[in-house]
């Protein structure tokens, strides 16, 4: 078993490697993120005995990974892109939102007897991470401390459900395409898929796919000058101290709810916002902190604790399926428009953008994007509120 500090770091950083080569090569791994191929190598790694379930480096991690990466993604989102997402985008979006806290409720009520105590912390967890993806789940986990292999178990979870619920709602778009259009005031009762996108889009043109890649891009390649590189590693580290200090003066605030609050504070100011690679710096730390979650799984609990997250999971999206689709036939919102804002809050910007050119809806890629990393931001309020709810009515 590798036990240096030094050296289990090291082997971390390939772990990165190895998963970052593969999404740039195979086109599965892409469409699942390298953030889930190092949870998964995270847990097959601890579970053979390469690596510890715990130790100071793993510690390490699970303090400074994800504040850093909620702090950096935030200070790098320009909250103004949101106005250019459109009024029907941003509905879609609120409404999914509402439709995860809602979910979030009546699935940790549903399920506690199941689950158990760290109900109310997963259903928080799961809610946040449906508003903007996995970076929300981590969060919330994080900042509630949910007991690590739950945790683990629901992270695996939560990162496997991106791909079915896109294949899903590939479905849902054929399924419903006639209930829309007769409700947005169509004479036709049915549209294929193809035509539903040609309703959006007649294609996917050469400068769409070029905005598409350069959207992708923007997580994985940086240029990055020395100033740029202090700032944005002193500013995280300063927030954490902060917040820290806040969180022993009012203790009823968790730590991530300052950190969101400092994070979107100073993204407002040009000279933050403006500052090159803070989301690939955050892109980073979420993937050594997926490691380090996956390392500190031990399997047979994993497995055991399954069943009855998944359960909970399910409930949640199933909610969250049914308010999206529901306000959106309500306000005659395109069923293109409401399965991108669905997908930006389920799986985050990355598998909006993934369904955009899949389904060829090609106007709905930036839109899709910004609603998905302001997501980043809302998710960690209104997952801590979803808990916290769970918890008063729990009792």
């Amino acid at each position: 078993m590798i036990r240096d500090p030094l050296l289990v770091l090291t082997f971390m950083l390939a772990i990165i490697a190895f998963a970052r080569m593969l999404e740039e090569r195979v086109a599965f791994v892409k469409t699942i993120t390298s953030a889930v191929v190092c949870t998964l190598l995270g847990i097959l790694f601890a579970n053979i005995g390469l690596i510890g379930h715990t130790g100071p480096v793993h510690e390490a991690v699970n303090t400074y990974a994800i504040p850093y990466a909620i702090v950096l993604i935030i200070m790098g989102t320009d909250m103004r892109e949101l106005k250019n997402a459109g009024w029907p985008m941003i509905i879609a979006y609120g409404a999914a939102c509402l439709g995860s806290v809602i979910g979030g409720i009546i699935g940790g009520l549903s399920t506690a007897g199941l689950v158990g105590p760290e109900t109310w912390k997963l259903s928080g967890a799961f809610a946040a991470a449906f508003m903007g993806g996995g970076l929300n789940f981590a969060a919330i986990g994080q900042s509630l401390d949910i007991d690590s292999n739950i945790f683990a178990a629901a992270a695996v979870a939560d990162n496997m459900s991106t791909v079915p619920y896109m294949l899903l709602q590939i479905w849902l778009a054929t399924a419903l395409a006639g209930v829309f259009l007769r409700r947005i005031g169509s004479n036709k009762s049915i549209m294929s898929v193809d035509n539903q996108s040609q309703a959006i889009n007649s294609g996917i043109s050469e400068e769409e796919e070029a905005e598409a890649e350069a959207m992708r891009r923007r997580w994985t390649d940086t240029k990055i000058n020395v100033l740029e590189l202090a700032v944005l590693g002193a500013l995280p580290l300063m927030f954490l101290w902060i917040a820290q200090q806040l969180v022993g003066y009012y203790p009823a605030i968790p730590e991530v709810i300052w950190l969101t609050t400092f994070a979107l504070g100073v993204s407002l100011l040009p000279a933050v916002r403006n500052l090159n690679g803070a989301e690939v710096l955050s892109y980073f730390a979420m993937h050594i902190f997926f490691i380090q979650l996956g390392a500190a799984s031990e399997l047979s609990q994993v497995f055991a604790a399954g069943i009855p997250i998944i359960s909970l999971m399910i409930i949640i999206m199933a909610v969250h399926v049914i308010v999206s689709y529901g306000v959106a036939w309500i306000f005659k919102i395109d069923l293109a428009i409401v399965t991108i804002a669905s997908q930006a809050a389920v799986g985050g910007p990355g598998s909006a953008l993934a369904i955009s050119l899949a389904m060829k809806w090609g106007k709905l890629i930036a839109p899709g994007v910004i609603v998905g990393i302001f997501g980043y931001a809302l998710g960690t309020y209104l997952g801590v509120l979803c808990a916290n709810v769970v918890r008063v009515l729990l009792v």
